[in-house]
């Protein structure tokens, strides 16, 4: 289209050249060829100057150096600094965008855009298949190395006296201690019925074979099954027995000690340290992040995974609430606002900066044909006019004078 315009005005030119040749040969046929001539011969003054001024703006007219021609070539640089400040001043300063983006409902629009039918699943393919990367990219020494100097450090560092004195407090607040010697007494009962054969025949064994003789061990095996049934089934029946009194009394104790006691303290200090301290931990660890990993790495591969499923539902939720939630959607605006406006202040310099450079860096010749390019059609059309209305204001100026 540039093309075609440019050879248009010039063709215009030349009309006018020739008519203006034309009519200085036949001034004298006709009055009104004089009126002719005014309009050709200012139409050639009006279209050389739009020529000279266009063609000057990208280069020198006839390849003479002419001062203040092309001014585009020569100002390069600072066309591209002054584009960048433009840019900068009004397209990417912060008071422009906050303006913009209070306007938009920017969660609900990603939002909705998400919710629309396939981008769910879109989108939770498309970061489900960004774990495995992601595994991939962690070494296995800065795991181990997080385990040991990370975790188990700081674990190694905590007072864990304390900590299992509360535990010990709450295991006797609601009782359980003594749930616990409950089950523990019907697992005894259960074990003396089961194998009450065997501990006759150890009374048996045990017995001197002169009460054998007399058939004593039978009685005495008995009386010994008997008197265990009957412990068991006292203690159970009592909650205020002995031997529940003591339970709880011990455990009271325990939990004071490890609470309190500097020796029970220190005592449970050391043997932290002595199990993180433990090789066979850091193995454990390590390969429960292998399994992990490659676990992982086969749920995703597979078919029906469950952690693509898990993705999608966890999108699928959280776009359902942002669109029911008009409030959380106005939060969200707010947060994204002002993460947009600050990256926008930090990078608003760099917006200008790149734009300066990266027009620098462009060959004369690119920048020229670029531009030109670009408004060189209307270019072409300020050409045509300036012939035309050169024209027009000679003939109009001719016409006064006679």
């Amino acid at each position: 289209a540039h093309n075609r315009m440019r050879r248009l005005a010039t063709a215009l030119l030349m009309v006018m050249l020739a008519v203006l040749v034309l009519t200085n040969v036949f001034i004298s046929v006709h009055p009104s060829v004089g009126y002719v001539r005014a309009f050709a011969e200012a139409a050639v003054v009006g279209a050389l100057a739009d020529w000279f001024a266009i063609t000057a703006l990208f280069r020198q007219p006839l390849g003479l150096p002419i001062p203040h021609t092309a001014i585009i070539p020569r100002n390069k640089d600072r066309i591209g600094e002054s584009l960048g400040r433009f840019v900068e001043s009004n397209f990417v300063s912060p008071e422009v965008v906050a303006a913009k983006l209070a306007r938009v409902d920017l969660s609900g629009k990603l939002a909705t855009w998400l919710s629309e039918q396939g981008r769910t699943d879109l989108l939770a393919d498309y970061v489900t298949r960004l774990i495995p990367e992601l595994l991939d990219s962690v070494d296995e020494r800065h795991v181990q190395h997080f385990v040991s100097a990370g975790l188990l450090e700081k674990a190694a560092r905590i007072d864990l006296g304390p900590l299992l004195g509360e535990a010990v407090m709450l295991l006797t607040a609601e009782k359980r201690h003594q749930r616990l010697l409950d089950k523990l007494l019907r697992e005894a009962d259960e074990y003396v019925t089961a194998n009450e054969s065997r501990i006759r025949q150890r009374v048996r064994e045990n017995t001197a074979w002169f009460w054998q003789r007399l058939s004593m061990d039978e009685k005495v095996g008995e009386s010994v099954v008997a008197a265990l049934r009957e412990v068991v089934a006292e203690i159970a029946r009592d909650p205020a027995h002995p031997l529940r009194l003591r339970l709880d009394a011990a455990i009271g104790r325990l939990a004071s000690d490890l609470a309190t006691s500097p020796k029970y303290r220190e005592q449970v200090a050391a043997h932290t340290r002595k199990l993180l301290a433990h090789p066979a931990l850091g193995d454990y660890a390590d390969g429960v992040w292998r399994d992990l990993r490659n676990g992982m790495r086969e749920d995703i591969d597979s078919e029906e995974s469950a952690i693509r499923a898990w993705m999608r539902s966890l999108i699928q939720s959280g776009t359902d609430t942002v669109l029911e939630d008009r409030g959380l959607r106005e939060r969200l605006n707010n947060w994204m606002r002002e993460v947009l406006v600050e990256a926008v202040q930090s990078h608003q310099r760099d917006v200008g900066r790149l734009i300066a450079d990266t027009v620098r860096e462009w060959d004369t010749e690119t920048v020229t044909r670029r531009i030109e390019r670009q408004v060189g059609e209307d270019l072409q059309y300020i050409r045509i006019n300036g012939t035309l209305i050169g024209g027009l204001a000679g003939l109009t100026i001719y016409t006064i004078a006679h």
